[in-house]
């Protein structure tokens, strides 16, 4: 009898239903996606190899990733807003899964000594509008795909080993106010 049951088309019928309200519960919804956050920085803290000041001792599972150092939320939905690490003495290099912190409007990491490239992901935070990362030992080059941050207003890299050319695709970014490239 029970076999017969999970056959009917009924049952499959109500459970698909079952399955489409809990996803479209906005209480599941945010669930998912501060998971998301969390896991974006949690990654961010794996690819620092060196942490003089112990900056990253509060990234961890006994208060919310909203109260780690350096770490701003909305207090709205508690989606990481901002990334302000500066001068923090933090080594290491900013992962692609940055990119997936998607409400960032503020990443301030200058005076560390972060290398490596930017990573392309950044392009996927089209709320950005403040990105500082002046004082590190970045390199490589500009990912061109920036241009995607609609509302960046600041883009600092100055005193990084950046080559290349600048992206043309820059000059899209209509609110663009400062640029430094030095």
């Amino acid at each position: 009898m029970e076999y017969q049951f999970l056959n009917s088309k009924w049952f499959w019928l109500h459970f698909l239903e079952f399955i489409h309200v809990l996803w479209m519960t906005p209480g599941l919804k945010s669930a998912i996606i501060e998971v998301d956050d969390k896991l974006a920085l949690i990654d961010f803290k794996s690819h620092i190899t060196q942490d003089p000041l112990q900056i990253m001792s509060s990234w961890n599972d006994s208060i919310h990733f909203c109260n780690w150092v350096g770490v701003t939320c909305s207090l709205f939905n508690e989606r990481v807003t901002a990334l302000k690490l500066e001068s923090k003495q933090l080594v290491g290099s900013i992962p692609p899964s940055v990119g997936n912190l998607t409400c960032l409007k503020v990443i301030n990491l200058q005076e560390n000594n972060f290398h490596g490239q930017i990573p392309d992901e950044i392009g996927r935070l089209q709320q950005l509008q403040d990105l500082n990362l002046t004082y590190n030992y970045l390199s490589g080059s500009i990912p061109s795909n920036l241009s995607h941050c609609r509302e960046l207003r600041v883009f600092d890299t100055s005193a990084n080993g950046l080559i290349g050319q600048i992206p043309d695709r820059l000059s899209s970014l209509e609110k663009l106010e400062i640029i430094r490239l030095g």
